[in-house]
């Protein structure tokens, strides 16, 4: 396992410093980094149940990069620890201390067998992702319990798909992911789907929830 990660361009370094930096914001604490051939693909977590009885959904955020390397790379690491990497070598970056028993990384999304499941227009996500964080802003200040279980309920709303053949939705929160990321323009976000997993895929990255 090698011990950095030599991106292909300052561009990709700035990118993935941008991505880090509003993960984090979005309360991200880890990043799972997968290498295959020569991209390099970040997850993070916006959204994991908190526990057996949370029926929170799972809402990752994927941008994919390109590296130098080739070699098979698939670790988890914190996030603040890449940043502060990343503030000092923009190219070749020493890879911090791997983190286990990260629980949403037991599981990793599908990468092949994606099917078309339909669109959602990326302004109405915008819209859906202001006026949750605006409820939950509501709610600050009310108890922890009570916040928590507004943010529960806020972000499990269902978003109906759009071009689709049979009824589908997606959790709400697979908005405020991509609207946090910074994901969204006004373009059309494509779905798609493979087994339990949904992507919501748009030129900027990708939102996958199961």
């Amino acid at each position: 396992m090698t011990n950095t990660v030599t991106l292909a361009s300052e561009h990709d370094s700035a990118d993935l410093q941008t991505y880090l930096e509003r993960a984090e914001r979005l309360g991200a604490e880890h990043v799972w980094l997968v290498g295959v051939g020569t991209a390099l693909a970040a997850y993070v977590a916006v959204l994991t149940p908190q526990g057996l009885l949370d029926i929170a959904p799972t809402v990752l955020g994927l941008r994919v990069f390109e590296r130098v390397e080739t070699g098979t790379l698939d670790m988890v690491v914190q996030v603040r620890a890449m940043l502060d990497r990343l503030a000092h070598d923009k190219i070749t970056i020493p890879l911090p201390v791997g983190q286990a028993g990260i629980a949403w990384t037991g599981v990793a999304p599908p990468r092949t067998d994606w099917v078309p499941a339909g669109t959602l227009l990326e302004i109405e996500l915008q819209l859906a992702a202001k006026a949750g964080i605006e409820e939950v802003a509501k709610a600050n200040g009310l108890g922890t319990n009570i916040v928590t279980a507004v943010r529960e309920e806020v972000w499990r709303r269902p978003l109906n798909v759009q071009n689709t053949e049979i009824p589908r939705t997606v959790p709400a929160g697979v908005a405020f992911a991509g609207f946090g990321l910074g994901f969204f323009v006004t373009g059309i976000a494509q779905v798609t789907t493979s087994g339990a997993w949904t992507r919501i895929a748009t030129e900027r990255g990708h939102i996958l929830t199961k």
